[in-house]
C-alpha cells in the first residue's frame, strides 16, 4: 500500500452512527428517506467492532515492543508477529493499530497543501512524514520483493541489484522518519525452495538494518507456528510470537467470553431496532450466532449487521432466527456451518449460561 492510500485510510472518518428510529417513524417515513436512513444505517453496520480482552492484550504488548525497540540501542530489535488462522481477522487487527499509531505519531507534525503531514530533514528540504508503512507481499514473494515493497510504498523506483535495492529501503525509511513497518501475509514468504535460506537471512537482516534507524519490523501471517520462520534459531530469539483465533465454546468460562462479545454487539445495534428486546442476541441466539459463525469476529459482525438491516427492511425491528438464515457468509463459515448440521446445535446449551 503506498503512502498516499495508507494516508487515506488513516485519516478517514469513521461512517457516522444515524440516529435511532421508532417504528411510527420507520412506518410513515417516505420510501426515498427510509431508503437513506437503511444505506446509512448499513455503512455504519459495516464497521461494527468489538473489544475483547485478547485483542486488547495483543493491542498493549505490540504498543510495548514497539516502545522499547524505540529506546534500545541501535542494532537488531524484539520482532513481534502476529499469527492465527486464515480469515481470523489478523489484518484487521493490525490495520487498526498502526492506523491508531499513524495518527497518534502526525498528530502535531506540519501538513503541506495536499493535508499530508511532512517533515523537514535539511534546508529548503520538504518530505512526507510516514511513521508506519504497511506492506502486502505477493504470493511466492522472494527478497526483492519485500525490498520493492518498501519503496513501492514511497513511489520510489526499485531497479536495480538487490543489495543496492535494501541500501535505498532503508535510507527512504530513514528519511521519511518510520517508525514501524508491517509486513503482511509474511507466510508467502517462498522459503521452500533452494534459496529459502537466503530469505529467511534476510528477515534477519532487515530487522538488524532497521533497528540501525529505530524502526521495528512486525509480522503477521497465517499458521506460522510450526513454520521455517518460527523454527529458525536466530529469529526465534528474537521473536514476540503472539497468537489470535476464533472464539470457542466448550466450556462455561468460554461460553460466557463469547456472550460478552455478542452483548457487545447487542448494545450496538439493538437502538435501531425498536422492537428488539435487551438478551435477544446474547442470551437467545448467541448459541445460533456462534454455530453460523464457529467464532470469527469478522464473520459475526458481518451476521449481525446484515440481519438488523433484514429485520428492518421485514418489519419485524427485531433480530429472529429467520433473519440469520436469510444472511449468507464466507464460503469457509457456509462450509463448516453444513459439515456441522449433524451435530446439534449450541443455542439451548448456551442459554443455560447466561451472566
Amino acid at each position: 500500500m503506498d503512502s498516499q492510500l495508507w494516508h487515506d485510510y488513516c485519516t478517514a472518518e469513521e461512517p457516522k452512527e444515524p440516529p435511532p428510529l421508532t417504528v411510527r417513524q420507520w412506518n410513515t417515513m417516505p420510501d426515498h428517506s427510509r431508503e437513506a436512513h437503511i444505506a446509512k444505517l448499513s455503512c455504519w453496520l459495516a464497521n461494527l467492532f468489538v473489544q475483547t480482552a485478547e485483542l486488547s492484550a495483543i493491542d498493549t504488548a505490540m504498543s510495548q515492543i514497539v516502545r522499547i525497540n524505540a529506546y534500545s540501542p541501535p542494532g537488531a530489535k524484539r520482532l513481534p508477529a502476529l499469527t492465527g488462522m486464515n480469515f481470523v481477522g489478523k489484518s484487521t487487527l493490525m490495520m487498526r493499530w498502526a492506523r491508531t499509531r499513524y495518527n497518534e505519531w502526525t498528530a502535531g507534525a506540519n501538513r503541506d497543501e495536499r493535508g499530508r503531514p511532512v517533515i523537514y530533514p535539511a534546508r529548503d528540504c520538504e518530505a512526507d512524514l510516514c511513521p508506519v508503512v504497511w506492506i502486502d507481499l505477493p504470493s511466492a514473494a522472494t527478497i526483492k520483493d519485500v525490498d520493492s515493497a518498501i519503496l513501492t510504498s514511497f513511489n520510489l523506483p526499485s531497479d536495480g541489484v538487490k543489495r543496492e535495492v535494501s541500501r535505498s529501503a532503508v535510507s527512504a525509511l530513514r528519511r521519511h522518519q518510520t517508525r514501524v513497518v508491517v509486513i503482511d501475509d509474511v507466510h508467502l514468504l517462498k522459503t521452500n525452495w533452494k534459496g529459502g535460506r537466503d530469505v529467511l537471512d534476510h528477515v534477519k537482516h532487515l530487522n538488524t538494518e532497521f533497528g540501525q534507524v529505530g524502526v521495528s519490523l512486525i509480522l503477521v501471517g497465517a499458521n506460522l507456528d510450526g513454520g521455517d520462520l518460527v523454527n529458525d534459531p536466530q529469529i526465534a530469539a528474537r521473536l514476540r510470537l503472539m497468537r489470535f483465533g476464533p472464539y470457542q465454546i466448550d466450556n462455561t468460562v468460554e461460553m460466557r467470553t463469547w456472550q460478552a462479545i455478542v452483548y457487545q454487539l447487542e448494545k450496538q445495534v439493538l437502538p435501531h431496532l425498536p422492537r428488539g428486546k435487551p438478551e435477544m442476541l446474547f442470551t437467545k441466539l448467541a448459541g445460533e450466532l456462534w454455530y453460523r459463525t464457529q467464532g470469527y469476529l469478522g464473520d459475526l459482525t458481518e451476521l449481525v449487521g446484515s440481519a438488523a438491516v433484514a429485520a428492518i427492511d421485514d418489519g419485524s425491528f427485531k433480530i429472529l432466527p429467520k433473519h440469520l438464515d436469510s444472511v449468507e457468509l464466507s464460503q469457509r463459515a457456509e462450509s463448516e456451518r453444513h459439515e456441522e448440521q449433524v451435530t446439534r446445535r449450541p443455542t439451548k446449551a448456551m442459554a443455560t449460561h447466561a451472566s
